[in-house]
């Protein structure tokens, strides 16, 4: 056993041999206090500790430590059999957002383990380093879905207008909802000119977040051409795409979209009749208040408020336009 000079973190390192695994359990969490360097040594080994509930405490404290300082150990542990501390060293390696540590995650791809490449894609995503960016698109064809969405997060997180063919022939085509998904809300990095066809078609996805997913993108974009597939996807069978939908055509400033927006005062969600009269206010047309003012008799007094919000931006639009005519 190593000898360690300060005596309290000695005293631990005595305690992790115990045979008595409540007093190993009691020693990890000791660790926590120490501000010796080896104290990284004697974690390590408890992530390894033949007991279970040893190894659980060791990864729950985790957190309490520097990840570059353990990140080889992280790796390794990411292949214990133990559920808790897989998960607890994955956690910490994607809080390492030290590009230091990129020559080693990279490496770590050449594990043939699903969970161990999408921990290390999970954190080379926070780094934006460009040379993972080969790395990721080779992973897009992954059997795991998992590891294709974080191979996703990393060309995402990269906005490199380079990526983008990619980016959208996974979010069209990936057979996994959740990729899809990651792809489609990736995109908002690229311009109307270079997404905007694929979020279109995105918003007729079979799975409903992919549907928001490229709702919110249009919005964001402004994407104009987007108009009046937004104004059908404001009935959309499931009230989240709608209420995306309805945000979206607000940040268009879209007047065809009143008529679609007013009949969503009578709709039962309140999130939707929210969203609705939200977007009437960023649009700011007349043809508005009316359906606005029943929105202003709303039962829910969220709706109420935005309603009058929304009325007073029209008047504001309108009394301004006049000024203007002068």
């Amino acid at each position: 056993m190593t000898t360690y000079l300060d005596p309290h973190l000695q005293s631990i390192a005595l305690r992790l041999e115990d045979g008595d695994p409540g007093v190993r359990r009691v020693a990890v969490l000791e660790l926590v206090d120490s501000p010796e360097e080896e104290a990284v040594e004697l974690l390590i080994k408890a992530l390894s500790d033949t007991n279970e509930l040893v190894r659980m405490e060791a990864a729950k404290v985790i957190d309490e430590f520097e990840p570059r300082d353990m990140m080889d150990a992280l790796v390794d542990a990411l292949t214990a059999g133990d559920e808790n501390v897989r998960n607890a060293a994955a956690n910490a390696l994607a809080d390492l957002k030290d590009p230091s540590a990129a020559p080693a995650l990279l490496k770590a791809l050449e594990k043939d383990d699903a969970f161990v490449i999408t921990a290390i894609l999970r954190s080379l995503k926070q780094l934006r380093i460009a040379d993972a960016r080969s790395k990721a698109i080779g992973f897009l064809l992954h059997a795991s879905p998992g590891v294709r969405r974080e191979a996703v997060g990393v060309l995402g997180y990269l906005q490199d207008a380079q990526n983008l063919p990619q980016l959208i022939s996974v979010g069209l085509n990936d057979a996994h909802a959740e990729v899809r998904r990651a792809a489609i809300g990736s995109l908002v990095f690229g311009s109307p000119a270079q997404v905007a066809d694929a979020l279109i078609s995105a918003l007729h996805d079979e799975h409903w977040q992919v549907r928001v997913e490229a709702s919110r993108g249009l919005g964001r974009l402004k994407v104009l051409d987007a108009t009046q597939d937004l104004i059908k996807a404001v009935n959309d069978e499931l009230w989240q795409v709608s209420e995306a939908a309805a945000n979206a055509l607000g940040q268009l400033k879209a007047v065809d979209a009143i008529p679609v927006l007013g009949e969503c005062f009578t709709n039962p969600i309140s999130n939707l009749r929210k969203a609705a009269a939200a977007a009437m206010g960023e649009i700011a047309h007349a043809d508005g208040l009316i359906p606005l003012e029943t929105a202003a008799n709303d039962n829910d007094p969220d709706v109420r408020k935005i309603a009058r919000w929304a009325i007073g931006e029209i008047e504001k639009a309108s009394a301004l336009a006049g000024s203007e005519s002068l």
